[in-house]
């Protein structure tokens, strides 16, 4: 995570972002394809290319079990204020 001065912090603090998580920091990958309308293999490739921060959790009991992978809401939001990208209608 990148380092900020107190000036910087203050700009950030004054956007108002808030981020519902919707009971859990971490969404699988068809959940965020649903909730963001971003189709489900775009969302897989993403994932693929390292654009999407991704935590694997093995949730079954079995040793076998492959483990899932979930989507970081918390780190993706973090990386989404931190870009220097200003949606068009934002920067009027």
């Amino acid at each position: 995570m990148a380092h900020h001065n107190r000036k910087e912090y203050q700009k950030m603090a004054s956007n108002n972002i808030h981020i519902h998580l919707d009971g859990s920091p971490f969404l699988t990958p068809e959940r965020f394809a649903d909730l963001s309308g971003i189709p489900l293999k775009a969302v897989q490739k993403r994932i693929q290319r390292g654009e999407f921060p991704v935590e694997s959790f093995n949730l079954e009991d079995s040793a076998t079990s492959r483990a899932k992978k979930y989507i970081n809401m918390v780190k993706l939001a973090e990386m989404a204020a931190s870009s220097p990208f200003v949606h068009p209608r934002l920067s009027r």
